[in-house]
């Protein structure tokens, strides 16, 4: 992919560049609302969007807080449902599936890393690792095998024994995102997968997911509001008020479709 079209200020529910070539999105949403309701109040938090994401890209959201980053990514992961709208992501639109077969399409096609970094305090850093194979029924000999294999690509090898509260909170995100990539997922989503580091952490954890952008062709989607993290991806997609207000390409952007 080149630099073939670059969008600013976009008009609300303009769908982002489309592959080109006729290539499938892995992510395709379109005209995507979503009101939070409680004691009588709506609270719009998605209004009218539209985006896709091309196979192999890093792309990164940001916004103010509350501007609608997380709940974007809740909707287009399909943790959250959308009001109206569609989402498509892999070719399978969402709200066709039934809830297990939603949470199973999950499992089997995307990796999560969070801030907090969600590891089982009593599980060493490998038996976090292997769980998502072993609730997808792998037999327990070749889980550990590849946990290990990952938890080697983020340089942990030597802390497979260990227990998160055994590692810094860099270490811990790596112990994450080996937990994400284990199941080889078509895409991983990312909610602020550098807040709780400090910078030097921050920095690690970054030039791991561009490693593994780049030599794996990992499609990522990373919400952050820190904007030395967001340069580093081939996309930064801006939101204020549950809209996205621009797109701006780096050396990947992708262009329209004709």
């Amino acid at each position: 992919m080149s630099i073939l079209h670059s969008t600013e200020h976009m008009g609300v529910g303009e769908p982002e560049p489309y592959p080109p070539d006729g290539e499938t999105p892995i992510v395709r949403a379109r005209d995507i609302c979503k009101t939070y309701r409680a004691h009588g109040v709506e609270v719009p938090a998605l209004v009218d969007v539209s985006l896709v994401v091309a196979r192999g890209e890093m792309v990164a959201v940001m916004g103010p807080s509350g501007c609608g980053k997380t709940t974007l990514l809740n909707c287009l992961a399909g943790l959250d449902t959308v009001d109206c709208g569609t989402v498509e992501v892999n070719g399978t639109d969402l709200a066709a599936l039934s809830d297990a077969r939603r949470t199973d399409f999950r499992a089997q096609t995307m990796g999560f890393v969070f801030q907090s970094f969600n590891l089982l305090p009593v599980l060493s850093a490998v038996e976090n690792v292997e769980l998502p194979l072993l609730v997808l029924r792998m037999k327990p000999h070749e889980a550990r095998a590849r946990a290990r294999e990952m938890l080697a690509t983020v340089g942990l090898s030597n802390r497979e024994r260990n227990r998160p509260a055994e590692m810094s909170g860099g270490q811990r995100q790596r112990v994450a995102i080996a937990r994400a990539l284990v199941t080889d997922p078509a895409i991983v989503w990312a909610d602020e997968p550098t807040g709780n580091l400090d910078s030097e952490a921050a920095g690690d954890i970054m030039n791991l997911f561009t490693e593994l952008n780049r030599t794996r062709g990992q499609t990522l989607v990373l919400v952050t509001h820190a904007a030395e993290i967001g340069a580093r991806a081939d996309r930064i997609i801006r939101m204020r008020d549950g809209r996205i207000v621009s797109a701006s390409g780096g050396p990947r952007q992708v262009a329209p479709q004709s």
